[in-house]
């Protein structure tokens, strides 16, 4: 069994935010002008803790449903990221502006590559908060998204992130689980925590992530 977990979730989405034609002029592609991971790491107990208070939560609340970044009202949003700040859980996230990015988005014709810019943030997300927590033997959950499948399976995702940060000499990745959002309480709060992100970065409600005290939000570079 697994000693930690890190549980991952994403907003905005890894493809290109322009096209160039021949002029050189940009046309907008519809995809996000941004691309944010959120990593949360914790041990089986803070695990449990941290369910037990989203469904008490919840419940005073009134709210039963999935627990969405557009769904929830602002006070239940706020009362949520609180739980962070009350269990003091440390959150690590990566936010890139695709504005200005100037790497690699997809490979075409390298099917076994998917999109090596979602990839590529993924690990250094996960990567860091694994190094920095000083875990081994992590379980690592992330947000299920069809693009990561290959032949119907994960496997090929999974190698990927292994080879990325285990080493010979110390396994740090030991398992890794594709989950829908809807079952799992945690995921559910490493989407407030990425919507907050969002929210701050965009400008339209910084409040939000104001809310979570700034030593327990690590920004991966």
């Amino acid at each position: 069994m697994a000693a930690h977990y890190v549980f991952v979730d994403e907003s905005g989405d890894p493809g290109k935010p322009f096209t160039v034609d021949e002029q050189g002029n940009k046309k907008p592609t519809g995809a996000s002008f941004y691309y944010i991971l959120a990593a949360v790491c914790l041990t089986p107990e803070k695990m449990h803790a941290l369910e037990h208070r989203i469904m008490q939560t919840k419940t005073a609340f009134g709210y039963m449903k999935e627990i969405k970044t557009n769904t929830v009202s602002l006070s239940l949003y706020k009362a949520l990221l609180e739980i962070l700040n009350e269990l003091e859980i440390t959150t690590y996230y990566r936010l890139v502006d695709k504005t200005t990015y100037q790497g690699v988005f997809a490979v075409p014709g390298k099917k076994h590559l998917h999109n090596v810019f979602d990839e590529f943030n993924l690990q250094k997300v996960v990567s860091a908060a694994i190094k920095e927590c000083g875990m081994t033997n992590v379980e690592v959950v992330i947000d299920r998204a069809e693009r990561r499948l290959l032949d119907g399976k994960f496997d090929n995702f999974n190698d990927y992130l292994k080879s990325k940060v285990n080493t010979k000499t110390i396994k740090r990745i030991g398992h890794v689980t594709h989950v829908c959002s809807q079952y799992v309480h945690v995921m559910q709060m490493s989407d407030l925590i990425c919507g907050a992100i969002k929210e701050g970065f965009t400008g339209r409600n910084p409040d939000l992530v104001q809310v979570i005290h700034s030593n327990l939000l690590v920004r991966v570079l």
